[in-house]
């Protein structure tokens, strides 16, 4: 299971205030457990809703093209346990890329359907507002046209909670802006000066995502950290941190510069599939943060083609 996916489960253990009223037909009775035994399945979200139907919440960060199959086990896995209950089921896609998933199975003696939502179709300032941290924090994951004021209100709302809070709500917000990569640059460039530690296993990627990560970049040449115990140098490696606290900014603008760019890098490699080397040659020698940033943006919403943007904005013949 990956960060992400546990996050959002932890996060809909709590049931999210708003968010749950926008995605449930009803208002929420009890939760169910999520686990199937006799099949090894396991659901993110079941609840029993006040009109007695049963309520299937399942999220996706990628395109599957098996996505029917899989909510069609559910269902029938849920049916299984449930006979006399009505069943809902809502595919939520919170992914980065836009979604191609169908919602309908159709085969020779079988038609099946479920709701389908991509989560950006919800403007994130109606969770924004809401009471709940909770909301707030998936507020991420949705329609964004703030980015000031989204990362604004996340930091307010971490004001108000212990140490212990603090980094596990960071956490949170750094893992599901993993799905929101421009996001994730801004976000921790704010949220650094904060007294709070964190260590690469805290964030829970993979070594070969880790080291492409802007919080390793940003305390990379060897090992040197962002403000940690005013500035001492300690490693990555081998229990060495990754600080965000005031203190000296060792090596800060070459880990920004080469976060932009390892971020742009991926960016292409996920369009494409693989990156040609005279572009990763070309990324690697511009020194400016802000068009890396400008263009990673640009690349990551258009429809145009990607080799085309590539050239006229790199100037690549």
């Amino acid at each position: 299971m990956s960060s992400k996916d546990i996050t959002l489960k932890d996060i809909f253990e709590e049931i999210p205030y708003r968010l749950s009223r926008i995605l449930t037909p009803a208002p929420i009775k009890e939760l169910l457990p999520t686990n199937f035994p006799s099949t090894e399945l396991r659901v993110d979200f079941l609840a029993r809703l006040e009109d007695e139907s049963v309520l299937h919440i399942e999220f996706q960060s990628f395109n599957d093209p098996n996505m029917p199959f899989r909510m069609l086990r559910y269902y029938l896995a849920i049916w299984e346990r449930y006979p006399n209950s009505p069943i809902k089921q809502l595919l939520v896609y919170v992914g980065n890329r836009k979604l191609r998933m169908k919602s309908k199975l159709r085969l020779r003696n079988l038609t099946f359907s479920y709701e389908m939502l991509d989560i950006r179709q919800i403007d994130c300032n109606v969770l924004l507002e809401s009471p709940d941290p909770m909301d707030r924090l998936l507020a991420c994951l949705c329609r964004v046209e703030d980015e000031a004021y989204l990362i604004e209100k996340l930091i307010k709302t971490m004001e108000g909670m212990n140490e212990e809070e603090r980094k596990a709500y960071l956490l949170k917000a750094l893992t599901l802006t993993e799905l929101r990569p421009n996001l994730r640059i801004r976000f921790t460039e704010e949220v650094r000066h904060m007294p709070i530690v964190v260590r690469p296993e805290d964030v829970r990627l993979p070594k070969r995502k880790l080291r492409k990560d802007i919080l390793y970049r940003l305390g990379l040449e060897e090992g040197k950290q962002i403000g940690l115990e005013e500035g001492r140098h300690i490693g990555l490696e081998e229990g060495k941190q990754i600080g965000l606290q005031e203190g000296k900014q060792i090596g800060l603008e070459e880990g920004l510069l080469k976060s932009a760019q390892e971020m742009l890098i991926a960016i292409i490699e996920g369009k494409l599939g693989y990156v040609p080397e005279e572009i990763a040659n070309r990324i690697r020698e511009i020194k400016d943060v802000e068009f890396l940033r400008s263009l990673a943006k640009k690349l990551a919403s258009t429809s145009e083609d990607v080799m085309q943007v590539l050239s006229t904005e790199l100037r690549i013949s």
